[in-house]
């Protein structure tokens, strides 16, 4: 018998995204071709419409409570990005403001009312849709964009599932103009095709094979785990959490080619990094790019002395801890970063750039990456501290039968697979990418060995493999 997994939401993973919604959004969207209208201003029109009713779809799956936040922020800050329009920057600056802060205001409050009190369930993407509605608002405030005048295009910016659900998060300045006017071809889309089947691939094989012994091991009391499991249990999150959202964003991005969209990078192999700065560089991009030009040089940056520098960055990272949850291990969790950032800046930064041995950085910055996944992970502060003694020997040392029952042949080549495709390979091995990627022998033998993973995938989830993806809770 079939069984398949169902969170409420959707996911590009789902057998019912695969073999219902996405077949018939492609169908459609490509049918449009077949129209008999005059021009392909129209076209785009008939495709942007069968987008957002697609959209419209995908999001209501999750409940219908969530439509009614959908509809009410297009609907508000669409206004808002017109009205703070009729003011000039030259003559009503003052004007313009008052918009922005009333615009970002009332989706910031929103975005707190539904994440910290709880008082109903959280809107799928409230957070991704109010970050990307308030780029939209500063860039329009800013000049940088024009306030969106068609309903149609600006509902699609915010609504299209293709990154509507876990980002990558979109300026309107490159979103909004591939809404207008895209480019589709066989090329773009088998581009598209391949790009979706990696990230799938990445989900499904390692994100969701390690996903039960992760929920396992850090499901225990840590008090009873010995330092051998919870550094397994640590070293499976580590590569769970970066397969799971990374092969969500590479499906994302496939997706986007598909459709003829342009989607941001999201991820550059973060495990690679010799520095925590590099690792945020890399990791989480557009949102790590997001804080930077909305809060981190709004409030100075890096202009106003090295005091006030360290000042931002610690702000940022404290809010980029608030973002993630409203408990004391998720603030802990970006104060953590925040201190390594402010050490870097400060002397640690000269430190690494002048260490000819670069192993040595590479181990820094993983081991505090590691430490900071505890944080993450635990369900509460009590539990990431003693989590921490159990990593440290506090409960014996053992590393004998307590890991050895949790390995088998398929965990321990997800790990040594994921290990190795998380930047280990692709990174120092990526100028002979770039010379062979245009061959064809290399495409027609890479895609074949994707559709081979790929259909392995689909047994795993019939198999129910299913796992919701982790900042689908974000």
């Amino acid at each position: 018998m079939v069984r398949i997994s169902y969170n409420g939401d959707m996911e590009f993973s789902s057998l019912i995204f695969l073999w219902g919604f996405l077949p018939a959004v492609l169908l459609l969207h490509f049918a449009a071709e077949l129209l008999p209208v005059k021009n392909e201003k129209a076209r785009m029109i008939v495709r942007n419409a069968i987008l957002l009713v697609f959209s419209v779809v995908f999001y209501l799956w999750s409940g219908y409570f969530g439509l009614i936040f959908l509809f009410a922020s297009i609907l508000v800050n669409f206004g808002f990005g017109l009205f703070m329009e009729r003011f000039s920057r030259e003559t009503a600056l003052s004007k313009r403001r008052i918009v922005l802060f009333s615009a970002i205001f009332l989706n910031v409050a929103a975005l707190v009312f539904f994440k910290y009190f709880r008082l109903i369930s959280m809107p799928l993407a409230a957070s991704f849709i109010v970050f990307q509605s308030i780029s939209y608002l500063a860039d329009v405030h800013k000049e940088k964009v024009k306030a969106e005048r068609n309903p149609l295009n600006f509902s699609l910016y915010v609504a299209l599932f293709v990154q509507l659900s876990q980002g990558p998060i979109m300026r309107y300045g490159v979103l909004g103009s591939s809404i207008r006017t895209r480019t589709l071809s066989v090329e773009g889309f088998m581009k598209g095709i391949r790009r979706f089947l990696v990230g799938f691939v990445k989900k499904v094989m390692i994100a969701n094979t390690v996903s039960p012994v992760v929920a396992e091991i850090f499901g225990k009391d840590p008090s009873s785990l010995g330092a051998g499991e919870a550094w397994l249990g640590l070293l499976l999150f580590t590569l769970q959490i970066y397969y799971d959202f990374s092969g969500y964003s590479d499906m994302a991005i496939g997706l986007g080619h598909m459709f003829g969209f342009e989607i941001s990078e999201n991820f550059e192999y973060p495990y690679t990094a010799l520095s925590i700065q590099e690792f945020w560089r890399r990791w989480h991009i557009s949102l790590s790019s997001w804080f930077r030009d909305y809060i981190y040089i709004p409030l100075g940056g890096s202009r106003k002395g090295l005091a006030r520098t360290l000042l931002n960055l610690t702000v940022v990272f404290f809010v980029t801890g608030l973002w993630h949850g409203n408990t004391w291990n998720f603030v802990i969790w970006g104060l953590f970063f925040a201190v390594f950032s402010v050490l870097e800046r400060l002397f640690l930064g000269k430190v690494l750039k002048k260490n000819p041995v670069k192993p040595l950085n590479w181990l820094y910055t993983i081991f505090v990456v590691m430490m900071g996944w505890v944080f993450f992970r635990a369900a509460d502060l009590p539990t990431a501290l003693s989590y921490f003694g159990a990593l440290f020997g506090t409960n014996g040392v053992s590393f004998g039968h307590d890991v050895v029952t949790y390995f088998n042949a398929n965990l321990i080549l997800t790990i040594a697979g994921g290990i190795l495709f998380a930047g280990a390979l692709q990174r120092p091995l990526r100028k002979l990418a770039l010379r062979v990627r245009n061959s064809k022998i290399v495409q027609i033998l890479g895609f074949f060995v994707l559709f081979g993973l790929f259909a392995w995938s689909i047994a795993l989830l019939i198999e129910g493999s299913y796992s919701p993806s982790i900042y689908g809770a974000f």
